[in-house]
């Protein structure tokens, strides 16, 4: 699993996320209470008419990033708005389309989701990459002069090399799960595209 291309795909996926969820609920958070505040002034409605038109194409975005980085086929939903013969059919069509408001969904979902991931990620490989280092470590600091390695109140921890050992076995294990972990956040991440960005009926398993 270490060895495999998908899992570091999974885990670059999971480190873009974090940063992109972050500044689709800016902009979304930013546009939306933005149109809502001046609606009375009739300047609202256009502001929000272009965010749902602009949620939507950030949509298309991140069906096209998941499916690079996941391996994941998601269906594109057709927009039969942009066919519309007149400007004001084409926004009442685009309204009335149930994935321009799965995508407002997904993009909502994307920020907390890109928080436990990129969390995840940082937790899960320092600690096991720290387990890792620790009889490197201890064979380059245990003797060195005034260096005293893993003491906590005058008391060694790892007084052993058989015990500095078996911590960076530990860590080998736990590298392996946190890779599990991982790939299984970014199977639901790729779940949660599936569902939302693509219209019932057409998406393929």
């Amino acid at each position: 699993m270490i060895g495999e291309e998908k899992t570091y795909l999974n885990m670059l996926y999971l480190l873009i996320s974090f940063p992109l969820g972050i500044i689709y609920f800016v902009l979304l958070v930013t546009g939306i209470s933005l149109g809502l505040g001046l609606v009375t002034t009739l300047i609202g409605i256009p502001i929000l008419v272009f965010m749902t038109f602009l949620w939507y194409w950030i949509a298309i975005f991140e069906r096209q990033f998941t499916s690079s980085f996941l391996g994941i086929d998601i269906k594109s939903a057709k927009n039969n708005s942009l066919k519309q013969k007149t400007f004001w059919k084409m926004i009442k069509k685009h309204l009335s389309q149930p994935i321009t408001w799965k995508s407002l969904a997904y993009l909502f979902i994307k920020f907390p989701l890109g928080i436990v991931s990129f969390v995840a990620l940082v937790t899960l490989l320092s600690v096991s990459i720290g387990l890792i280092g620790v009889p490197i470590a201890y064979y380059f600091l245990w003797d060195v002069p005034g260096v005293d390695f893993m003491v906590i109140n005058g008391v060694s921890v790892i007084p052993q090399v058989w015990q500095a050992i078996l911590v960076g076995i530990i860590g080998v294990f736990f590298l392996f799960i946190s890779m599990h972990i991982l790939n299984g956040l970014a199977y639901v991440s790729g779940l949660f595209a599936k569902v939302l960005l693509s219209e019932p009926g057409k998406r393929r398993k």
